[in-house]
């Protein structure tokens, strides 16, 4: 199961990298512009969130290990942002691996919020994926809303 999930997170990848392609050669400085319909949030800021949902799910909660949180702040560009990223690659590298065996088995960590965490590393990795392309759609609508009409950038556009 694992290099059927290492092959879907293949393709993740590649959609990112046409979006934040698109964002740097295309929105340039409107990144960090504060979009209205989205609580003034920017494209970096949906972005860095992202990354943030990675960083919560993956070290944290299912490898139970110390975070350092994100600082907003600390990203300006797509170049920091493609930093981020092979940060969360590297952490999948690790997560996919860990549980190789044992996707269908529950995680038991005392870092829940209630008194046990009934989540597989098969759902965390699905939530972690659905996650980003939910806010993916988000970025794209905020680019529309910032006048730069987005290419498609789901996984069907690989099928070409």
């Amino acid at each position: 199961m694992t290099q059927l999930l290492q092959k879907q997170y293949a393709l993740v990848k590649r959609t990112r990298a046409g979006l934040l392609a698109f964002i740097e050669t295309v929105v340039g400085n409107d990144l960090a512009t504060a979009v209205p319909a989205y609580e003034n949030k920017s494209i970096l800021h949906m972005l860095v969130h992202n990354a943030d949902c990675y960083l919560y799910w993956l070290p944290y909660m299912a490898l139970e290990q110390k975070v350092e949180w994100l600082n907003y702040g600390d990203y300006a560009s797509v170049a920091d942002i493609r930093q981020l990223f092979m940060r969360m690659d590297e952490m999948m590298d690790v997560f996919l691996d860990k549980f190789e065996k044992s996707m269908d088995m529950p995680i038991d960590n005392a870092r829940s919020r209630s008194d046990k965490l009934n989540a597989t590393p098969l759902m965390i990795f699905t939530h972690v994926i659905t996650h980003e392309f939910h806010h993916k759609g988000q970025v794209m609508a905020m680019c529309r809303q910032l006048g730069y009409p987005p290419p498609e950038t789901d996984i069907y556009r690989l099928f070409y």
